[in-house]
Parts: structure tokens; sequence; C-alpha cells
């Protein structure tokens, strides 16, 4: 039985291979692209609490965001999926002062492949970024029903053939594959073309806690998918970004709501609040990044790192100043790393 699903798995990854690659599909057919994520702060600790085997002195602020973009068909199977996981911490302090560097920028899972370490705790001896790979493939040719399906009630793999390479919790990476599809838009990709995934994970907004106010700290995650041609240049562009805050009081223990998981600035529309400072008639954060994948649409990597930014990060370009004046540096990185997959 083994070496049956081990056969069966060994040709579901060659399918998969050449999905992911842009060369299982030859067919000229418009197809849907999404972006989903889901945010969790489950693996926030307070001083006090057990965290892997020890007792912590100090707090840990957490947030682990999921991202998954897929390419759909007619008939709402999905032709290729990309996702990543980035895990944002913060460290707080006894006297309420976060003890991590706020400059800190933070690696997706895929990007720290090896150093992530799953791997000598895998009963399968597979590391994360090998594992979310084969989970990819196996979600390939099915809906986000049958994907699923294939999650048991306790998260983790139910599915046999998916089990002998993806043991991991998955149920984040099921949320985050039926939002992507829940929003698949049409576009002018096509079935041949490539889609990637890219992020930038940083923190931001850091305040030391006080007897007036909490202190508080942001995940700062902007993440973009991308369907490329054959060319190169993209045919498909989806942006969004994540802002998850932590909060903790001055003996360093923490307030955050763990419950309550955060909008991206794309379903906060209007009420992200960026209409009423900017100067441009449609200033809201979404009509502005509506207008910068205008933009890009149609670009190679090296163009999009090309487009004009000052210092700070606002772009210079006047044809894209007339729709978009903020910092861009962020959703460049994003789009770049989503293209060179």
């Amino acid at each position: 039985m083994k070496k049956r699903l081990a056969l069966l798995l060994a040709g579901l990854l060659a399918v998969g291979s050449l999905t992911a690659c842009g060369g299982g599909n030859d067919t000229d057919a418009k197809v849907k692209i999404g972006l989903g994520a889901t945010t969790s702060f489950s693996s926030s600790k307070s001083i006090g609490e057990e965290d892997h085997g020890q007792v912590r002195t100090d707090s840990n602020a957490q947030a682990d965001i999921t991202v998954a973009t897929v390419m759909l068909d007619a008939d709402g199977k999905i032709l290729q999926c990309v996702m990543d996981v980035v895990q944002v911490k913060a460290t707080i302090a006894d006297n309420g002062e976060m003890t991590t560097d706020p400059t800190t920028t933070f690696k997706t899972k895929k990007e720290l492949g090896p150093d992530y370490n799953m791997k000598p705790a895998s009963g399968i001896q597979k590391e994360w970024d090998e594992q979310a790979d084969i989970f990819e493939q196996w979600c390939t040719g099915k809906t986000v029903d049958e994907v699923a399906a294939g999650i048991g009630t306790d998260g983790y793999p139910a599915d046999d053939t998916l089990k002998t390479g993806c043991t991991m919790h998955a149920s984040a990476f099921v949320t985050a594959v039926s939002r992507a599809a829940e929003t698949a838009v049409e576009t002018e990709a096509t079935a041949k073309d490539t889609l990637g995934l890219g992020m930038t994970a940083e923190l931001s907004s850091y305040a030391a806690a006080t007897a007036e106010a909490d202190g508080k700290v942001q995940a700062y995650v902007n993440y973009a998918a991308t369907a490329k041609n054959a060319e190169g240049k993209i045919s498909a562009v989806i942006i969004d970004s994540i802002q998850a805050t932590s909060t903790w009081g001055t003996d360093g223990m923490l307030t955050t709501d763990m419950a309550n998981e955060p909008l991206t600035k794309y379903q906060k529309q209007y009420d992200y609040g960026m209409a009423p400072v900017s100067t441009l008639e449609k200033g809201e954060w979404f009509e502005q990044i509506d207008a910068f994948k205008a933009t890009i649409l149609g670009m190679d990597a090296a163009a999009v790192e090309a487009i004009a930014v000052d210092d700070a990060g606002y772009p210079t370009d006047e044809t894209l100043r007339t729709g978009c004046t903020m910092k861009v540096t962020a959703y460049k990185t994003a789009v770049g790393k989503a293209l060179a997959q």
C-alpha cells in the first residue's frame, strides 16, 4: 500500500511541477487569479506561560500571516497554487519595553528554507518549504471544496496521498486558499502563464507601554501575486497589505485581542482612512494600489525595479503619480519576488 501511495504521489508531483512552471497548461483560455490571507496570534505567549517546553521570562508578541494565491479555470479548479507564511515576532520585557530592534525585517518560511529547521522534527524528514511545495502541487486540479476535504478536523492532512509528503498543520493553508478563490477575478492571464507570490514583512508603529496606554507594535506585511507570460511580463497582478497589531501592559503581559483577525488594507476600502490626507481625487489606499497595479501591468521585473522613487520610497515618476503618491518600495519588492518564481 505504501509503495502504491508513493507512486501516486510521484505522478501527482510530476503533473504539479509542470503546472507550477507554466508548462502544464497549453491553452490560451483566460483564467481567474485570487489572493487570500489569514492572520493568527495563537503563537503569542506572555511572561510565565509555557512556550516550547520552557516558561517564558519575557513575552513573545507574534503574528503568523499565511498567504496563498491561486489560478482558477472556468470550472473553479485550481491550475496553480502558491503559498507562504511569515512569522513576525517581537520580544517584550517585564518593564513594558520591546527588546526587539524595531527596524527588524523578517523572511518568509520559504525564504528561510532549511534555516526554518523543521526537518529534524519531521516524521517524514521534510523541511517546511518542501512540504508546502507538495501541498501546492496536491491542490492542482482540485476545487477548494476538494482541498478542504483532504484536511481532517484536527487541521492535519487526512488525504493519504498528501500525507506521504505533507504532515504539518494545514488549516490556515485551506483558509488562505479558500479566500484567494473566493476573491479571484477575471484577468488577461492565461493558463500558460506562471503564478508567483512575493512578500515583505517588518515591524512598525512601535510604542512602549505607559500608565496611560498599552504598548503596541504592528506586524506590517505586504504581499503580491503575479502572473507572468513567456516573455516575463506581468499579465495579472494583485497586491494587498496586513497590519496586525499586538499590545501589552507596563508589566510586559500581552493584552492583544487574539481572536480579532485584522482586515487587510484592501478589505478596509475607505475605512482605511488615507483619502482625507491624500492630494489625489482618488486617494484612498485601495484606489492608489489599483493605480500602481495598472501602471506595472505589462512590465517585466527590470521595469518594475526601475520605477523611480525618492529616498523615502515615494514615486517620482509623473505618470504613476497621477494615481499613486504613497510609498511604493515595499510593493516593488514584493512584486519583484513574485516575478522571480
